[in-house]
């Protein structure tokens, strides 16, 4: 009786770690947008630091993924994206990634465009994208954008680049990201009393069309001075504290990850830097994916955020 007994408890633990293993690739694709900053967009890092994850086993992803959360594999860039992944995260992005070819392999070939638009902006004005080919880029229409982006003007300027240092400047920022910003603002994931009013009535496509309008607007360079200080953080993070280099999701320049729809923070003010900062700190701004800022801004101090964002709103 005794071995019977055993033998079904066994059994059922196998049966439920097979269930827990199982995840959806199409689902892990969609979460994947964060991880393709440092393992590329098809699991194939560019950058020697960072692995290729492309073709992994299952298994194996889930247990780093795992071990990273727990605490038991220490990586200061890892412990922040995975900190709030739930198991069946792990599992689908897992199925994702083991389901790509490695490097080397042959990848399923992929129609593509070579009349892909090209779209450039002054100051209060974009050339618009009209060509089919221009939905390849943006989710939204750029002319309709144009047209609806009346309302943005005030806080932030015709063009994007705002002239009030308490608003963000939003030209040249990724379509994806605006899009998601507006869409949080309207869902009270992200709390601001003038952008809740502003958004209300705006619907999906609004929000898309808006994000391709600024896409394509140019930025104008930052004001900011050089920060040492600030220059370390943001290219080594802080190991003792377990901060980690700003340098990994903002790229060098402070352009962002268009892919993993990182934020561009070259061209900021230094008031609104700090702001959203010091917000990510308190929790106060909590609609950062996977609690990846709030994780990381806990640690800063007071001048820690100050030389940051002195040394980020100078950056060209």
């Amino acid at each position: 009786m005794k071995k019977i007994i055993f033998s079904l408890i066994l059994a059922f633990g196998l049966m439920n770690a097979a269930q827990a293993a199982q995840g959806d690739a199409a689902a892990g694709k969609t979460k994947a947008a964060a991880c393709g900053a440092c393992h590329g967009p098809a699991g194939i890092s560019a950058m020697g630091i960072y692995p290729n994850i492309a073709g992994q086993k299952d298994a194996y992803i889930i247990k780093q993924l795992k071990d990273f959360k727990s605490g038991a594999r220490t990586d200061m860039m890892m412990a922040p994206m995975a900190a709030n992944l739930s198991e069946q995260d792990m599992a689908d992005l897992a199925a994702y990634y083991s389901s790509l070819p490695m490097a080397g392999e042959e990848a399923p070939a992929e129609s593509a465009s070579t009349d892909a638009p090209t779209a450039t902006a002054s100051a209060g004005t974009a050339d618009v994208v009209t060509s089919s080919p221009a939905a390849a880029i943006y989710n939204g229409d750029i002319k309709a954008g144009q047209s609806k982006s009346a309302m943005c003007v005030a806080c932030h300027g015709v063009d994007g680049n705002s002239a009030v240092p308490m608003y963000p400047s939003i030209a040249g920022q990724s379509a994806s990201y605006i899009a998601k910003q507006l869409a949080d603002f309207k869902s009270g994931l992200r709390v601001d009393p003038v952008m809740a009013g502003m958004v209300a009535g705006l619907s999906e496509e609004d929000m898309n069309d808006l994000g391709a309008y600024f896409a394509v607007q140019s930025a104008t360079p930052g004001s900011g001075e050089t920060n040492a200080e600030g220059h370390k953080l943001y290219f080594g993070g802080d190991a003792a504290k377990g901060v980690t280099a700003c340098i990994a999701c903002h790229g060098v320049k402070g352009k962002g990850m268009k892919q993993a729809a990182f934020p561009a923070v070259a061209a900021q003010s230094k008031d609104y830097l700090k702001k959203q900062l010091a917000s990510f700190r308190d929790g106060s701004r909590a609609n950062d994916n996977n609690g990846i800022m709030r994780n990381i801004a806990i640690k800063l101090s007071d001048a820690q955020i100050d030389a940051l964002a002195e040394y980020m709103s100078g950056l060209k």
